[in-house]
């Protein structure tokens, strides 16, 4: 099977124009001596907060550290039946869901344990996937950002929005799920563009089954856009006229891709399936669990359920004048500790109008400058996985548990990202050639704002 590069005669559709990025040559994703110092920051910012940050104020944290501890002192995977991970109250294991950031946590125990086995500098460890999960979340914006756009600055915009928005700093200061699976999304998105550059090669699906596989180990939360990815390939695929026998094209890649799922991620819910009677997912061990720890005398903590309680979706969504969404807004911007250490309201709006801003600049963008099928179909694509995502979060939050945290949906800054970051570098090239960088005054304030963030209300988790 070949793949063909069409020309189109003078008069025809311009494929590249339609279907490719904007620069015909190949576009540099290698980053640059500048692009490191902005990673550098992104590290110290999170190490930092790594070192000092106590986890009282680390929600879930010591609930991933039961199968952190286990992995590191008995040498091997827990099946989520050891009483030493059972979380008290909840009384279930998160053993029986993907733990990866666990397990890369008990390697980094393991490592430090070498030098020393204080319990501060094993903490740190564990908690140095997180750290490294923000960090790569700043690595593939700025590369993705090399892709989609045509200014650097646009590139830094996207890194600087997602990795300097407080909730995804904190989420990369402690161990937990939603740092890693964030830098998942991250990868996907740039693999999948990778991907539609690169003409669906080897190399570069492998990087993306690599990348899904991750998404597949990392947390529930961000299955949907594990799911719209693939569907981004078939997509793409099929309507890519620089490829003939295209339905081919898509079995050998979508088997290549599969395969390396199966073999990476694979072994995990294969695990639990025999395990658990064929529970693959372990959802329903969870309950099953609860339901036998109930029986054996354990006081269960209260999971209150707003349809049990006999309120509608609608009247859930329409509660407490809309209470679930606004503390989601809010917490998916920055709520610290236990859902209590909350910023002031007009930090929040400093937030919320810029970014509301960016988007509206985004659809005039759009509506002035029609972007290529390749960027159209990324953003459709991001735009679906993100109302998954939130369906998910709140039917979650219907049905079986109250939470109104932000964190469950934090892979939304992805595209929130991308929308400012395009609506700014269209918003007019004549402030660009008086020297007016729209791109780069947002990222100044952007910065400022999460420099207030820290110094008023971050802080006072180190007191």
């Amino acid at each position: 099977m070949k793949h063909v590069v069409v020309e189109r005669e003078e008069g025809g559709t311009n494929l590249q124009e339609d279907m490719a990025p904007a620069s015909a040559s190949p576009v540099q994703t290698r980053l640059r001596p500048a692009d490191w110092l902005l990673v550098f920051a992104v590290f110290a910012v999170c190490f930092a907060g790594a070192v000092m940050v106590p986890s009282v104020f680390c929600p879930d944290e010591g609930a991933r550290q039961l199968l952190s501890d286990w992995i590191y002192s008995t040498g091997t995977l827990p099946t989520g039946n050891e009483p030493e991970t059972i979380v008290e109250g909840y009384e279930f294991s998160y053993a029986l869901r993907p733990y990866l950031s666990a397990i890369i946590a008990a390697l980094f125990m393991r490592i430090v344990s070498f030098a020393t086995t204080d319990p501060h500098a094993l903490l740190v460890a564990s908690r140095m996937v997180s750290v490294l999960s923000v960090v790569a979340c700043c690595v593939f914006c700025l590369k993705l950002g090399a892709l989609l756009f045509r200014e650097r600055s646009s590139a830094w915009l996207l890194a600087i929005f997602v990795c300097f928005l407080p909730q995804v700093v904190f989420l990369g200061m402690y161990q937990n799920n939603d740092a890693l699976s964030l830098a998942a999304v991250c990868a996907i998105a740039y693999c999948l563009v990778k991907c539609h550059d690169a003409c669906w090669s080897v190399r570069s699906c492998v990087a993306l089954g690599v990348a899904l596989s991750v998404g597949l180990l990392s947390y529930y939360t961000i299955y949907g856009w594990l799911l719209v990815g693939g569907l981004f390939c078939i997509v793409s695929i099929l309507r890519d006229d620089r490829v003939e026998d295209r339905g081919r094209l898509v079995a050998k890649r979508a088997a290549l891709v599969i395969g390396i799922c199966l073999v990476l991620a694979g072994w995990f819910f294969v695990r639990n399936a025999m395990l658990h009677e064929g529970d693959f997912l372990g959802l329903a061990s969870e309950a099953r669990q609860r339901a036998a720890r109930e029986a054996m005398g354990f006081e269960l903590a209260e999971m209150p359920s707003m349809r049990d309680e006999g309120y509608s979706p609608w009247g859930f969504f329409l509660y407490a004048d809309y209470y679930w969404i606004r503390l989601t807004a809010m917490s998916f911007v920055g709520v610290f500790g236990g859902m209590d250490i909350v910023m002031p309201k007009l930090l929040y709006d400093a937030y919320y109008y810029p970014v509301a801003l960016g988007i509206v600049l985004y659809l005039v963008a759009v509506v002035r400058h029609r972007p290529c099928a390749r960027d159209r179909l990324l953003v459709l694509a991001m735009l679906l996985a993100v109302c998954i995502t939130f369906g998910l979060h709140f039917w979650t939050s219907y049905t079986r548990d109250f939470q109104p945290q932000g964190r469950y949906v934090i892979s939304m800054a992805l595209l929130l990202g991308y929308m400012v970051a395009y609506g700014l570098e269209n918003l007019s090239e004549t402030l660009v050639r008086r020297g007016l960088h729209p791109a780069v005054a947002f990222s100044a304030l952007w910065i400022a704002l999460f420099v207030i963030s820290a110094t008023t209300t971050m802080s006072r988790m180190l007191q």
